[in-house]
């Protein structure tokens, strides 16, 4: 699990293009995203294409729209660029865990996770990844840009979350806590 979420050392973008090329809305998709935010995170869910032609996955830009180019043969092939933040696609996990149930409450930063959402459009979808908490608000949870839990309980789209690895006894990075971001020098 631990070198599946740090994903390669290398995004293999020419390799990215082409399989998102080759999605079609509703597929199950599972997209690697590496942010300084949030830390390495896997999303797995149903594709949806924007009215742009996007592909999304869990509410993230997971690749742009379809366009033309050519393939080594000569030959025209539809390709999408991945999304800056997309490290690995398809993401494939090659090991086993055993993640155990938890209460979202009992979670802190830098915990490992898996937790499964649902929110519309996008349905059902898992994220795995390490749980972050807001500098100023230790119960504020998050894993990916997804909100686990803030100081007025779960978060109403969270349906389950399970721990995979308490913080130190995994080696996947553990971002900084996330501290307030400003818009237009507003805090």
């Amino acid at each position: 699990m631990d070198t599946f979420i740090k994903g390669p050392s290398k995004r293999d973008v020419a390799g990215m293009k082409a399989a998102f090329g080759a999605i079609e809305a509703s597929e199950v998709i599972s997209v690697l995203y590496k942010t300084a935010r949030f830390g390495n995170f896997l999303v797995t869910g149903t594709a949806h294409t924007t009215v742009l032609d996007d592909v999304m996955v869990g509410g993230l830009n997971a690749a742009a729209a379809k366009k033309k180019a050519k393939a080594s043969d000569g030959s025209e092939v539809m390709q999408r660029q991945p999304d800056k933040d997309v490290r690995a696609f398809p993401a494939e996990f090659e090991g086993e865990f055993s993640p155990q149930e938890t209460e979202v409450s009992q979670l802190s930063h830098g915990d490992l996770v898996v937790a499964s959402f649902s929110q519309e459009p996008y349905g059902d979808f898992v994220i795995t990844g390490v749980v972050t908490e807001a500098e100023n608000d230790r119960s504020y949870l998050m894993v990916g840009p997804w909100i686990l839990q803030t100081g007025e309980g779960q978060a109403p789209r969270l349906l389950n979350v399970q721990l995979v690895a308490g913080q130190g006894t995994h080696v996947a990075p553990v971002p900084t806590r996330r501290g307030l971001v400003e818009v237009d020098g507003l805090a």
